[in-house]
């Protein structure tokens, strides 16, 4: 994989999820464009990059998150996880099979981020005068539809980069080559 190319993906991707998150909402949940780029990492790389490049993408959105930096780059990993076995059972160019990756993704990271909301709780800041101002948890449902928007989004973003997979250099894992005889 190259390296250059999917640090730009993945500032881009970053870039667009803040730039217009706030433009394309249903009822206050955007889309997670970082999950999507995820899923074409995983579909795409082999399982070690794919892996990696997650994880990366998970810190990236640490970074410029309210939540406990960490939270995303274990969740992005565990869906990595998941999601790069199913990129040499799948179509990768298929619109359903990208549907359903990202579908899948979007429900192991809203199980993981509840279960750590459920875990640690965020506690409740206190302005100035000495008031509780409560935090802001993301409830079940709101994950779900954030799921399915990411999902829907997903057969889009996922054909256009698809378009410009030869850009990355991803190379066949050994599973994935063709034997030649």
């Amino acid at each position: 994989m190259r390296w250059l190319s999917y640090f730009i993906l993945a500032y881009i991707m970053l870039g667009i999820q803040l730039g217009i998150g706030a433009y394309v909402r249903y009822h206050g949940i955007s889309p997670n464009l970082m999950l999507v780029a995820v899923v074409f990492i995983c579909l795409n790389a082999p399982r070690d990059e794919a892996l990696l490049g997650s994880f990366m993408l998970g810190v990236l959105q640490d970074l410029v998150t309210l939540q406990p930096m960490g939270l995303y780059a274990f969740t992005y990993g565990v869906v990595a996880i998941v999601i790069t076995p199913l990129g040499g059972l799948l179509s990768r160019t298929h619109p359903l099979s990208q549907f359903s990756v990202t579908l899948l993704g979007g429900f192991f990271a809203a199980i993981l981020l509840l279960l750590q909301g459920t875990i640690h709780p965020i506690e409740s800041a206190k302005n100035i005068a000495g008031e509780a101002i409560p935090a802001v948890r993301i409830s079940f449902r709101g994950l779900l539809v954030s799921a399915m928007f990411t999902a829907c989004v997903a057969p889009i973003l996922l054909g256009f980069l698809q378009m410009i997979q030869k850009s990355f250099g991803f190379q066949p894992s050994p599973r994935r080559r063709v034997q030649r005889q």
